[in-house]
């Protein structure tokens, strides 16, 4: 018996299509102001939408001064709160990773560099899910056409901002929850 030929693109996993877990949620934040129900609202929100990863990705001083973020804890404080955080969560399917990029920088990183780095470590496709005032910003940078392009955005309204003239060009690459 011949063996069957088959043209599979390249980083082809027979595991990964045979998952129904799909993409992975990226969440960059100082994460200065978590509590255990945002985590699980979610983590809640990961497990409806059949995620396979939720990617916490704290910021690093440098980086949210730079964006126009208040005073934050140090970073390794939040980080510590965070992993508590995460510790305490009911069992679940999604997987959850704290991802401390930032910390071996220590200085301001570029969004566009972040999301390079995340896009070349984790599984497609991404979504950004973010609060109002860190869309808004995010819409600010003159990177934000391209980067928009690559991902969506799931927004949370928590500080009541009103939208970036940017977003409302894309309105079709986010949504608010």
């Amino acid at each position: 018996m011949a063996k069957e030929k088959r043209m599979v693109e390249y980083g082809y996993d027979p595991n990964l299509t045979a998952d129904p877990a799909k993409g992975t949620i990226i969440v960059p934040d100082a994460f200065g102001d978590w509590d255990d129900d945002r985590m699980q609202k979610l983590v809640e929100f990961a497990e409806v939408r059949s995620f396979a990863q939720i990617v916490l990705f704290p910021h690093h001083e440098k980086t949210l001064k730079s964006m126009g973020w208040p005073e934050v804890p140090a970073f390794h404080k939040r980080v510590k709160e965070l992993q508590s955080l995460v510790d305490d969560l009911p069992p679940t399917a999604v997987k959850i990773t704290l991802d401390v990029w930032e910390e071996k920088r220590k200085k301001y990183t570029p969004l566009e560099l972040i999301v390079r780095y995340l896009e070349e470590k984790y599984r497609p496709p991404f979504f950004l899910y973010v609060s109002d005032a860190y869309a808004n910003a995010m819409a600010g940078f003159a990177s934000f056409d391209e980067l928009i392009r690559n991902l969506r955005l799931v927004i949370e309204t928590r500080y009541g901002v009103g939208q970036h003239p940017k977003l409302a060009k894309v309105e079709h690459r986010w949504e608010q929850i």
